[in-house]
């Protein structure tokens, strides 16, 4: 499987604090049946100071450290991007990284936001021929009260992200459920582990697969969990799919 959402990069965010953190979760999500993972600190969202030069200096090093190792997963940089009313600006003027230098990028709703501005964002992405991904809407406190917002982002060429835990009931019924809804409606693209840790927050898809093999069936469970992470990696080393948006 294809991890596309963890913070797994050392000392740059809320992951963990050193390298030898970062290898431990590396072993965990390796143990978990995971063999590449995007990397994804915070961007933008008033906490952290990370910048480009950050995310790819720490990617590197860790995949280094990785290989001497001999732990077999492959790391790629990315970020999970705040969203806000000046992304589509950035966006333009190349300030924002994408997931593994494709045209995917990763983007963090804000918990409380009002529907018609994020629209207006998501036109002009798309007006930019970018692909978003919104990560875990089902956590989110705005959609989690109107669950109707996804089908919304989603006219707007919108992709979602939702959260392994979530599938499988850790982050609540109300998350599960919302989570189950949209992957019985097929608006799942893609599922992250959004690990921070080896304790609380794992870096884990293990049980995922056979939960959404349940939700659904297999096919929507290697698409989802496989073959969608797979487009976005094939596209950004110049494969088949470049262009060519996850459907």
């Amino acid at each position: 499987m294809i991890d596309i959402h963890c913070h797994i990069l050392p000392g740059l965010d809320d992951g963990p604090k050193n390298l030898e953190q970062a290898v431990e979760m590396a072993v965990l999500a390796k143990q978990s049946g995971i063999s590449k993972i995007i990397a994804t600190p915070h961007f933008l969202n008033m906490v952290y100071a990370v910048d480009f030069k950050a995310v790819y200096t720490g990617a590197t090093v860790l995949s280094r450290e990785l290989k001497k190792q001999k732990i077999s997963l492959e790391i790629f940089s990315g970020a999970e991007i705040r969203i806000a009313h000046n992304t589509g600006l950035l966006l333009k003027k190349g300030l924002l990284p994408s997931l593994a230098n494709s045209k995917y990028y990763l983007f963090e709703l804000p918990d409380i936001f009002i529907k018609d501005g994020i629209l207006r964002v998501l036109q002009q992405l798309r007006e930019q021929e970018i692909f978003p991904i919104i990560a875990h809407p089902e956590r989110n406190h705005t959609i989690m009260k109107n669950p109707g917002v996804i089908n919304d982002f989603g006219n707007e060429k919108a992709l979602f992200q939702v959260t392994g835990d979530s599938v499988l009931g850790k982050n609540g019924k109300l998350c599960q459920k919302i989570t189950k809804d949209m992957i019985q409606l097929g608006q799942v693209q893609f599922i992250g582990s959004d690990g921070h840790d080896i304790e609380f927050r794992k870096p884990s898809l293990e049980n995922v697969y056979k939960a959404v093999k349940k939700i659904s069936d297999e096919k929507t469970a290697r698409k989802i969990l496989i073959e969608n992470p797979e487009m976005i990696l094939d596209q950004a080393s110049g494969g088949k799919h470049m262009g060519k948006r996850v459907g």
